[in-house]
């Protein structure tokens, strides 16, 4: 099975996804196990969850992006051997 060749652009855009994600998820976590929370932390928190549910969202569209590429490189892998 070969792996699809990863360009780049799409290391970049996946590694600032990933670290974008990751940094609002642990805002998020962090915000939620205080206490209490002031007005704009309680916006901070909204916006950090908004931002983590949209990056995990982005992560597996771009995985799956990725699975495509490889299935298609299998098929036609496949079909040559014929």
């Amino acid at each position: 099975m070969k792996t699809p060749k990863l360009s780049p652009a799409f290391k970049l855009v996946f590694s600032t996804v990933l670290s974008l994600t990751i940094l609002s998820g642990g805002t998020s976590l962090w915000l939620a196990s205080q206490l209490k929370l002031s007005e704009y932390q309680v916006r901070v928190l909204e916006n950090s969850t908004a931002t983590w549910q949209t990056g995990v969202g982005a992560i597996f569209g771009l995985l799956g992006s990725k699975a495509t590429d490889l299935l298609e490189a299998e098929e036609e892998e496949n079909g040559q051997e014929e």
